[in-house]
């Protein structure tokens, strides 16, 4: 069940919840355009790869703790972080608003990372 909406938590993301007697939670994100840039200044597209970069860039700045409770399965075309808990999906959606707006933010999270290891 799709449980974002622009006015939820989630947005830009979206939120979607697998199970209903062990609920196991996908972050998805596929809004690439307004911090395109930024990644193009990094010689990358902005796309799942390098968003699946620069998320790991972001956890391991700016909350650290939610690295072991995320795993990443991204595509070309869309990013997507899973999780069974919605907290860290919820703080990692924070982050990649955030990084949206801020980018800054963003050219210091893929910094932090070498995105050839993404592609």
């Amino acid at each position: 069940m799709d449980v974002a909406s622009q006015h939820d938590d989630f947005f830009s993301s979206r939120l979607v919840e697998h199970g209903e007697q062990s609920p196991r939670y996908s972050l998805i994100f596929d809004d690439f355009g307004p911090s395109a840039s930024v990644f193009e200044n990094h010689g990358s597209e902005a796309g799942g790869y390098a968003w699946h970069a620069a998320c790991v860039g972001l956890v391991e700045e700016h909350a650290p703790e939610l690295a072991g409770r995320l795993q990443y399965d991204p595509e070309s075309s869309m990013f997507a972080a899973y999780s069974t808990d919605r907290a860290a999906l919820l703080h990692l959606a924070e982050l990649i608003r955030q990084a949206q707006s801020d980018h800054a933010m963003l050219d210091q999270a893929l910094g932090r990372v070498n995105l050839s290891d993404y592609d």
